[in-house]
């Protein structure tokens, strides 16, 4: 059931630097009073104090750099790339800018334009850790994880708790099965970000890669407390590594959960039925399996290719139920 996820990476930076000309630049803009909004996520509120200091400043380019990263946050990702593109016109060395440009072509999947801009930014200033996480992600988009994790480990360098070097460093060795080695990144990472859920799946599947069933269990716990979007996909998870691990009473309780609280969703008889199968209960481990696929049919050709089922392949009454 293990599969190597791809990730969403969400990177969000401003590195104000570079100077302008008296008279280009706004003189009342306040830098404490928009972090202040995006702490708050009030990016609207910023857009629109933005867009009037525009009109007294439109050859700012720190004004437009910093409307490219409030529209990059409401995921309107061309509109910033215009913004953005903007200020490296009127200013080919400001490097948050192309900093900036970098996020927004990763997130048009324009990783090769993103390396670009990525490496411009570098070339300008290669003090700060985004830059070289920036081209990192692009790297991984691309699936060139050992380039990708040269530049996570040069971000590193610079800061070694900056969260999403920690973060693409992990999942990149676990895109290269390297598991081991990912586990501490991962859980770096978790200690200072408990509640990304994202770095806790990935530990979920580093654990079950290694075949340490048990020890995806607390992150589990933790996804069904924090995502109420993902609780039953969690709690399915927890069912299934708990069968893996040999607690097959354990599971079937978390099977008879999932059917309590979601009595029209499949997967909580078929998690049961394979529990009840695993411990000897045959028939009614089948009774719960038709069920399942009584809700859903996609389950008979889950149930044919199951390795936990194999037990019961010749099986009269589970032919007929796979019809296979």
């Amino acid at each position: 059931m293990n599969k190597r996820f791809w990730p969403l990476l969400m990177f969000s930076f401003i590195i104000l630097s570079g100077c302008l000309l008296k008279g280009q630049a706004d003189p009342d803009f306040s830098r404490e009073k928009y972090d202040s909004w995006y702490e708050k996520d009030q990016y609207e509120l910023a857009l629109e104090d933005l867009n009037e200091r525009l009109e007294a400043y439109p050859e700012d380019p720190y004004l437009h750099n910093e409307k490219g990263y409030a529209l990059q946050s409401i995921g309107q990702h061309e509109e910033a790339l215009e913004s953005l593109k903007k200020a490296t016109e009127l200013n080919d060395q400001l490097d948050a800018a192309f900093n900036n440009k970098a996020w927004a072509l990763n997130e048009l999947g324009e990783y090769e334009q993103a390396i670009v801009a990525a490496q411009k930014a570098i070339d300008i200033s290669d003090k700060e850790p985004e830059q070289f996480i920036n081209m990192g992600n692009a790297h991984f988009s691309l699936e060139r994880y050992e380039k990708a994790i040269e530049y996570y480990d040069e971000a590193l360098a610079i800061d070694d708790r900056t969260p999403f070097a920690l973060y693409g460093k992990g999942i990149s060795l676990y895109f290269l099965f390297e598991d081991e080695e990912a586990l501490p990144y991962l859980e770096t990472f978790i200690e200072g970000s408990p509640e990304d859920t994202d770095g806790l799946w990935y530990l979920v599947y580093t654990h079950e890669s290694l075949g340490e069933y048990r020890d995806t269990l607390p992150y589990l716990n933790r996804i069904i407390e924090l995502d109420e979007e993902q609780r039953l996909n969690a709690l399915d998870y927890k069912g299934f590594m708990l069968t893996y691990a040999g607690d097959f009473e354990d599971a079937e309780d978390i099977y008879n959960a999932i059917i309590e609280e979601y009595p029209n969703e499949a997967i909580g008889y078929y998690g049961k039925g394979v529990a009840l199968v695993q411990q000897g209960e045959i028939n009614q481990g089948l009774e719960e399996l038709a069920k399942s696929i009584d809700l859903e049919d996609a389950f008979k050709d889950t149930a044919y290719t199951d390795p936990l089922l194999s037990t019961i392949y010749d099986d009269e009454t589970f032919i007929e139920l796979t019809d296979y």
